[in-house]
């Protein structure tokens, strides 16, 4: 095993304070779970001179709800999100998370920490962009509310500047009528890559939909929902026959890559399976 390359370590034990840190000290990163900053240390990717540790900073975890939105702290791990009841009204986050790494990697990783590392292939992402969540960037003078899809710059870039912290996921409470779903295609079932995955998220009366909400993991250079697919959806009946029309041509609004989990031509077709998947089981979940 590869030793870590010197490091100071920090260990706020308040919101401010770690603010402070993060503005003061050089070459600073911040480290909640640890899952994607340890192994890039390991291989000397990534080498701060300094460690803010914000696990001792209890205003960062936790789960509520107001009257507009769900809000999750930014230490908040995938295992919490598992555990708590106010997350079952966004199913598509659920079924992302659960399929995070192992038990172990579930304990210690963060959803904040997830979308952070701004991988095309984050699987809390999609339901995250369906669901429109927010996040709320902070720094020691400064707030910034943005939606997630503004989070997400390029494979691996996120818009956080370093000496800022995020510190709250803010998900909006979706409507009775509403529901959602995640799947995905591995190499295997669990611990591994998504190689394609889809996000659906449908408000739907008398089989008339509302509202649609389409994004896509893998099939970018980042997550991506596509508006295009939403408007088709939207004020229709969502027969068999639509779903198929619509689904169909999900693979023209996508621009994946071949890389070693899958080629590009996969990944397209995949796009139509998923995401006519996600729809059923979404309609099942409604009720319709």
């Amino acid at each position: 095993m590869k030793p870590l390359s010197y490091f100071d370590i920090h260990m706020p034990e308040t919101l401010e304070e770690a603010l402070e840190l993060m503005f003061s000290l050089d070459d600073v990163k911040a480290l909640a779970g640890g899952t994607d900053l340890v192994p890039l240390m390991r291989e000397a990717e990534c080498t701060p001179k300094n460690l803010v540790d914000l696990n001792m900073v209890r205003e960062l975890n936790y789960i509520e709800k107001s009257d507009s939105y769900l809000k999750v702290g930014g230490s908040v791990t995938h295992s919490q999100i598992l555990q708590n009841s106010l997350t079952s009204a966004f199913p598509a986050l659920i079924d992302s998370v659960s399929w995070i790494g192992s038990p172990q990697i579930r304990n210690r990783g963060t959803l904040a920490g997830n979308i952070l590392n701004a991988s095309p292939a984050a699987d809390s992402a999609p339901p995250l962009l369906v669901h429109e969540a927010e996040v709320v960037l902070r720094s020691v003078s400064d707030e910034r509310i943005l939606p997630i899809e503004d989070l997400f710059e390029g494979p691996k870039i996120n818009c956080l500047e370093p000496y800022e912290l995020l510190t709250e996921i803010r998900i909006p409470l979706p409507p009775a009528t509403s529901s959602s779903s995640f799947k995905r295609i591995g190499r295997r079932k669990a611990f591994t890559l998504s190689v394609v995955s889809a996000a659906v998220y449908l408000d739907v009366e008398d089989k008339i939909c509302n509202d649609a909400k389409v994004a896509f993991g893998s099939v970018d250079v980042t997550p991506v929902r596509v508006y295009k697919l939403e408007d088709m959806l939207n004020n229709n009946e969502l027969n068999k026959e639509k779903i198929n029309e619509i689904c169909t041509i999900a693979k023209n609004f996508v621009k994946p890559i071949t890389d070693v989990r899958g080629t590009a031509e996969y990944r397209r077709d995949m796009c139509e399976v998923l995401m006519k998947r996600a729809i059923y089981e979404t309609l099942e979940r409604i009720g319709e």
